[in-house]
């Protein structure tokens, strides 16, 4: 009985972990649909002021950075005491560019190491999470 609701503790905590990936994943692809049509304006009011502004021609492109997620491997013997082995640290970042034409947004683009295998985009949603609704 003990182990079994250590078990289901532990399965509760990880499906906690793995919703909220998800759920930012699922914000990132969203956005990308649902932000089209956005003007300047609502996007300054809810990813603020943009780290890099760029305008070609009659498009503005307006960029923001997100991350701070790291993956960490560790490779070694088990049940080695003597220790060696080698870590593997990966970063997850993104870059989130909104191409504006007319002060309108036209396109949402990620660029980085934004998530996982299945959750692609999860490191973009810091930056979207006040422009859509939850």
């Amino acid at each position: 009985m003990k182990h079994t609701l250590a078990l289901l503790v532990i399965a509760t905590l990880l499906a906690g972990c793995a919703n909220t990936k998800f759920g930012r994943a699922d914000l990132a692809e969203r956005a990308k649909v649902e932000l089209v049509g956005k003007s300047r304006k609502d996007i300054l009011m809810c990813a603020g002021v943009p780290v890099r502004s760029q305008q070609a021609e009659n498009l503005k492109f307006m960029t923001y950075y997100s991350g701070g997620d790291s993956d960490a491997y560790v490779a070694g013997e088990a049940g080695s005491s003597t220790g060696g082995g080698a870590v593997s640290v990966k970063k997850r970042y993104c870059k989130v560019t909104f191409i504006l034409s007319g002060g309108v947004v036209e396109k949402v683009n990620y660029a980085g190491r934004t998530g996982g295998f299945i959750t692609e985009g999860e490191q973009c949603a810091f930056v979207l999470q006040n422009c859509l609704p939850k």
